[in-house]
């Protein structure tokens, strides 16, 4: 399995891939790509990778990712998960022909956006709810109209000062896609066995490197242990089980893979700073209402 330039896609004539798409099951590899990614979920839940941060999605979340930056959105298929996922995923580049659109002087805001767009940007609720209408338009348009639609998108997006950057500053953008392929296997396999008891012998394995260079490897791209990041992982995994209010949080706790209730506990408010069962009573009215759809 390698990490490899992902394109877009995209068809002869148009330089703007725009899709809705809807999947019962969303369990790709963390990879990177060229293009800018705006991704837009209607409906759904699960995970989310973004360099260096781990978190749950959920509907209503609209995110752009910059170019070369990993990413992976994920939700598993089990009893807890009755949703599929209902999304929107818009990709460009800078270079529209030969012609570098953000370069010129009218878009120099945007080109500020795209940058910082490095660390993965996750908009507000009110920025989400002005773009709602242009990003569905965008994705039924043709030709010149994509072209419009996008940089309207944008424009509202740039006006927004209230969004959260996700990766740190300090994570390690991949220059080429070689050197990269040993993280992406050891990311994929933590997302797809986190449930299992996974030491550090054994994914030093899999990266097929020695414990002590496995970890400085590791450190040295993610800026994090793996044993903070497994727990990141596992904790996010957690959460969403809390939030669908289904099982019990004994049960929780071992389906994503701690073997102790008190270590599990403890953990999670090392990184939530409430207990589960805090955390779970704090979306009550999440669990009664939901998200109000997103039509």
């Amino acid at each position: 399995m390698k990490l490899h330039f992902k394109s877009s896609e995209q068809d002869s004539l148009s330089s703007i891939y725009a899709k809705r798409l809807h999947r019962p099951h969303m369990g790709g590899d963390w990879h990177f790509h060229e293009e800018f990614e705006l991704i837009y979920f209607l409906k759904g839940q699960g995970m989310r990778i973004v360099g260096d941060h781990i978190s749950n999605f959920q509907k209503g979340e609209l995110v752009l990712v910059g170019q070369w930056l990993p990413h992976l959105w994920r939700n598993d298929v089990d009893k807890f998960t009755v949703e599929n996922t209902d999304f929107i995923v818009i990709k460009f580049t800078r270079m529209f022909g030969d012609v570098n659109l953000f370069s010129i002087p009218e878009l120099l805001h945007i080109k500020a956006l795209l940058k910082e767009s490095n660390q993965g940007i996750l908009f507000s609720k009110k920025v989400r709810k002005s773009v709602h209408e242009e990003l569905l338009q965008l994705t039924r348009a043709e030709a010149s109209e994509k072209l419009i639609l996008l940089l309207s998108i944008l424009r509202k997006l740039v006006k927004s000062k209230n969004y959260q950057k996700l990766s740190g500053p300090n994570f390690t953008i991949p220059k080429e896609v070689s050197g990269e392929n040993r993280l992406q296997k050891v990311i994929n396999y933590i997302s797809a066995n986190y449930s299992k008891s996974i030491g550090l012998d054994d994914i030093s394995k899999i990266a097929a490197m020695t414990p002590p260079a496995f970890c400085r490897f590791f450190k040295t791209r993610t800026n994090k242990t793996f044993s903070l990041f497994l727990n990141e992982v596992r904790i996010s995994k957690a959460c969403q089980l809390l939030i669908n209010g289904e099982a019990p949080i004994k049960q929780i706790c071992y389906d994503v893979g701690f073997s102790s209730l008190t270590n599990f506990n403890r953990t999670f408010k090392s990184f939530k700073e409430v207990s589960p069962s805090n955390y779970r009573d704090s979306y009550s009215n999440f669990r009664q209402h939901n998200l109000k759809e997103v039509s």
